[in-house]
């Protein structure tokens, strides 16, 4: 997995906010989509700077990782493209909520790429999250980012 790019899509995706919100599940969030900055819950009055909000970002990051590799018994013999997917939607659902994707869980255990990207765009997620859900599912279903294919846009839905 190359974490730097992970990082990268993660910053992107979450976009960076140095003073507290709430995010589009009510919860109070900072930085880089954090909900707790270093240990402490993220309040109302909470503010950051881009360098602790990268660190927190990169210590959930490997959380991240760790909580994956737990929940995908077939973690080791996922593309490194696949690995990043999971780790971001980890990320943003955390391990609880990546863990009530049975479906899809199911499907990438059995290398069944086009039924994970539909098990991903069935879902409340995907309608939460926009363009990182498009981007998701068609690495999902390719196993290569929408970039490295011929730098042809996202679908508004995709194909599944």
């Amino acid at each position: 997995m190359k974490f730097t790019r992970l990082e990268q899509r993660v910053m992107r995706d979450e976009g960076f906010r140095g003073t507290s919100y709430k995010d589009t599940v009510d919860i109070w969030t900072v930085g880089y989509g954090s909900t707790r900055l270093f240990g402490v819950p993220v309040k109302e009055t909470t503010i950051c700077t881009t360098e602790q909000a990268r660190a927190q970002l990169r210590a959930d990051l490997y959380q991240a990782i760790i909580d994956c590799e737990k929940l995908f018994d077939t973690w080791e013999t996922l593309d490194s493209i696949r690995q990043e997917i999971l780790v971001n939607m980890c990320y943003n659902l955390g391990s609880v909520g990546l863990s009530n994707f049975r479906n899809m869980r199911s499907a990438i255990r059995h290398q069944e790429w086009k039924r994970a990207a539909e098990e991903m765009v069935d879902s409340k997620w995907y309608s939460q999250v926009g363009g990182r859900g498009q981007r998701l599912v068609a690495a999902m279903k390719s196993g290569k980012w929408i970039e490295d294919l011929n730098g042809r846009p996202a679908p508004e839905r995709p194909e599944v």
